[in-house]
């Protein structure tokens, strides 16, 4: 039966042959129009009307809200990265036809390089390999706190410089000699330092400030060593920093400089002798006086029409983020299934109709085939309700599902392509 026609979960497996699925049959499409062809300017704009640069999924590249209304903000994000991805590799090779494999081989060669930086799991044993980036992706959306130490609003927040990897990966399609991981430690340590330096542009980091340095940091995949060394110029009194020009490809100093507006103009109202330094750092990224006033203007307009939807920028206390955060996800989670319970109801009426001519005469090989994939399927709702029902069920129940996929009722599958290349959620 077919629910929600169209739409693509990544939350559950194959969404990215899904995803290919959709685009090759001319269902998603760059909802943007570019004001130039420069590829710079393009994927500035795109950074900056999805959101991605800010670590938020505000709107999808490719997907149409009615793709994507359904899923959480984590699950968003994952799928903006990989549009993102897809976008450059995309430009890399126009008038290509047929670049979804060579696209996933190249992505997948990308972030072999990345091991030690996107989980200690092992992911090579995925014999497909979509199904092996589908994991990583969900792993560099993610961010790894410890709610112990009272950080519940990052362990409800997503990466916030997920856009590095899309940075990255330019280089990696550029020259494919290049070492990621030292790019990557590089980029996030100069951007990290940048930000210290323009938060310290009053003379002092204010408590927001340092909250919001804070999950950027957190959201780095550097090692402990040096997220330990980056934190404590959050709470120098004076930050003795280098102050020599960064030498970097224009593009990827706009961001820098951008985050940098950001991270000022989105905790307090920058003064006058406050700009003039945040200007000059600009001028330090080897930015123009153009550049530099468009930085302003878009950062500014940016924390003015989105700041409600980012709990980072919002002054209420972290323990109320957090029970929002699990509210409104847990009561979107329910919202999309509703239909599929309301279909695993009405297969059982299906199912009755089928016993009431069972007995009256003797049912077709087709209506025997129904019934008996009806009848599985009840029997599979059952055991998946009771683990539900257990104390910690809600976390035992997808664990259990991964090693005993079968127990899923067919309703509650997503992103499947039937053999007639029709589309089903699977």
């Amino acid at each position: 039966m077919q629910l929600d026609k169209n739409r693509i979960s990544t939350g559950s497996k194959n969404w990215i042959r899904y995803f290919f699925h959709l685009h090759q049959e001319g269902q998603l499409s760059i909802g943007f129009k570019f004001k130039s062809d420069s590829f710079s300017d393009s994927l500035h704009y795109i950074f900056n009307k999805t959101g991605i640069l800010y670590g938020a999924a505000l709107t999808n590249l490719y997907c149409s809200p009615k793709f994507v209304s359904h899923l959480t903000k984590e699950e968003k994000l994952k799928l903006l990265l990989f549009e993102n991805l897809f976008f450059v590799y995309g430009y890399f090779h126009k008038g290509e036809k047929d670049i979804y494999d060579e696209f996933l081989f190249s992505i997948d060669q990308f972030y072999k390089e990345f091991r030690t930086k996107i989980s200690l799991w092992d992911f090579d044993f995925d014999k497909k390999v979509e199904l092996k980036l589908e994991k990583i992706l969900s792993e560099r959306v993610k961010i790894k706190s410890n709610i112990t130490k009272g950080n519940y609003w990052l362990n409800q927040s997503t990466n916030g410089l997920v856009f590095i990897d899309v940075l990255l990966y330019i280089s990696f399609l550029n020259n494919t000699h290049i070492d990621p991981v030292k790019s990557y430690d590089e980029l996030v340590h100069t951007l990290l330092l940048f930000l210290t330096k323009s938060a310290y542009g009053d003379g002092k980091i204010e408590d927001k400030e340092k909250r919001l340095l804070q999950y950027l940091l957190s959201s780095s995949h550097l090692d402990d060593l040096q997220k330990k060394e980056i934190s404590k110029w959050f709470t120098a009194p004076i930050p003795n920093h280098p102050t020599e020009s960064y030498k970097s490809n224009q593009l990827n100093n706009k961001f820098i400089f951008e985050l940098c507006v950001f991270v000022a103009c989105g905790t307090h109202t920058v003064h006058p002798n406050e700009e003039r330094d945040l200007k000059r750092i600009g001028r330090e990224l080897d930015l123009s006086n153009t550049e530099i006033d468009e930085a302003f203007l878009v950062g500014r307009t940016f924390v003015f029409k989105n700041k409600e939807h980012l709990a980072i920028l919002n002054e209420e206390k972290l323990s109320g983020v957090l029970f929002k955060a699990i509210q409104k996800k847990w009561l979107l989670i329910l919202g999309r299934n509703k239909k599929k319970i309301f279909s695993e109801i009405k297969e059982s009426k299906d199912l009755m109709d089928l016993l009431g001519k069972s007995a009256v005469r003797e049912l077709t090989a087709e209506e025997k085939d129904q019934f008996k994939k009806q009848f599985y399927d009840i029997l599979k709702t059952m055991p998946s309700l009771a683990i539900f029902m257990l104390p910690g069920g809600a976390i035992l129940l997808p664990l259990v599902i991964k090693i005993f996929p079968d127990l899923i009722p067919s309703a509650f599958k997503e992103n499947r392509i039937d053999k007639n290349n029709n589309l089903k959620p699977e």
